[in-house]
Parts: C-alpha cells; sequence; structure tokens
C-alpha cells in the first residue's frame, strides 16, 4: 500500500453550501510582479510587492434534481457575488487544505458546444473571479 501519495478531490462551497457537479477546478496561480532594475553591465529583476489574484476556471456537471445550474445561471445573469469555500480532500474525503475565496464575480458564463455525434453529459463552465485568495491554517 503506498502510505504517502495522496489523490485530490476538490470540494467547493458557496455561501457555505456544496455546489454540486465539480468535474474541473482551474489551477490557481499566485503570482508576484516583477521589474526590472538596470545596472552597469545588468539588469535585474526584482518583486514590485504587487500581487495578482487570478481568475479561475471551472466546469460543473448538470444532473437532475441539482440546482447547481440555475446557481450559475442567477449567480452571472444577475450580477451576484458570493463567497467560496474550496476544500481540499484526498481520496477518502480528508481535509488537508482550505482556501477561501471571498466576494466571488462570474466573469464568464459558457454552455460548452455540443457534438451530436459524440454525446457527453450536460455542463456548464464559468470563470470565477475571486477579490482575494486566503489559505486558511
Amino acid at each position: 500500500m503506498q502510505s504517502f501519495d495522496m489523490a485530490e478531490k476538490v470540494l467547493l462551497m458557496i455561501d457555505g453550501e456544496e455546489l454540486q457537479g465539480l468535474v474541473n477546478f482551474g489551477e490557481i496561480a499566485l503570482e508576484k510582479g516583477q521589474i526590472e532594475v538596470p545596472e552597469f553591465k545588468l539588469i535585474r529583476k526584482i518583486q514590485s510587492g504587487v500581487s495578482k489574484i487570478p481568475a479561475i476556471e471551472c466546469e460543473f456537471k448538470i444532473t437532475r434534481g441539482s440546482n447547481t445550474y440555475k446557481k450559475l445561471r442567477d449567480w452571472y445573469f444577475n450580477d451576484e457575488v458570493h463567497d467560496l469555500t474550496k476544500i481540499r480532500c484526498d481520496a477518502s474525503g480528508t481535509e488537508f487544505e482550505r482556501i477561501v475565496l471571498p466576494s466571488c464575480e462570474l466573469a464568464k458564463y459558457t454552455q460548452p458546444a455540443v457534438d451530436m455525434a459524440n454525446v457527453s453529459y450536460a455542463k456548464i463552465s464559468v470563470t470565477i473571479i475571486p477579490w482575494d485568495i486566503l489559505p486558511i491554517v
């Protein structure tokens, strides 16, 4: 048995309630800005002290009886703002990290193209723009 490796699952909470059907949660790439500082014979890069908050791409599976479709549609078309919590778990469901994404808006709401020759599940893709990214210890 592999005792040190972990599979990863993600649970996404919107205002404290699970948003079901999460299929894909994009990367959260935190990046500090850089500036170039010229010197006599070279140019060095240093941090600017300004961090960038990334947009996050997500994909949800739509199922009967789930309120995910309505929540995502209302979130985008009603210009709603919601607090999200991303909970990272291992394969058994044991939590190992929690990240709070406050005051999130939806910048993009996509109904993917449908290929009738290659039928797939119903889905919605969204782009989430958080106000901040706060890791919880």
